[in-house]
C-alpha cells in the first residue's frame, strides 16, 4: 500500500514538473518569436533606408549636377579646339 502511495506521489510530481517544463518552453519560444519579428521589422526598415540612401547618392552624382557645379563654382567649361594640346609618346 505504501508503495502505491509513493508511486502516485512520484508520478504526480513528475506530471507537474513536465507541465511546468512545457509552459516554460512555450513561453521561451514565444519570446524568441517576438524578438525574431522585431529583428525582421528592423531589417526591413534598414533595407528601405538603404534604398533611399542609394537613390539620394545617385541623385547627387548625376552628370548634369556635377557639370553644373563645375561650371558655376569652379568656373570650368568645355575646352576649345585652339587650346587642345596633343602629346606624342615614343
Amino acid at each position: 500500500m505504501l508503495g502505491r502511495v509513493l508511486l502516485v506521489i512520484v508520478l504526480f510530481i513528475a506530471n507537474v514538473a513536465t507541465g511546468v517544463g512545457v509552459v516554460y518552453s512555450k513561453h521561451s519560444m514565444r519570446k524568441s518569436f517576438i524578438e525574431l519579428q522585431a529583428m525582421q521589422n528592423n531589417f526591413d526598415e534598414l533595407q528601405i533606408e538603404w534604398g533611399r540612401f542609394q537613390l539620394e547618392q545617385s541623385a547627387w552624382a548625376t552628370h548634369g549636377r556635377v557639370e553644373k557645379i563645375a561650371r558655376e563654382k569652379l568656373n570650368m567649361g568645355l575646352v576649345h579646339k585652339e587650346r587642345l594640346v596633343f602629346l606624342k609618346t615614343q
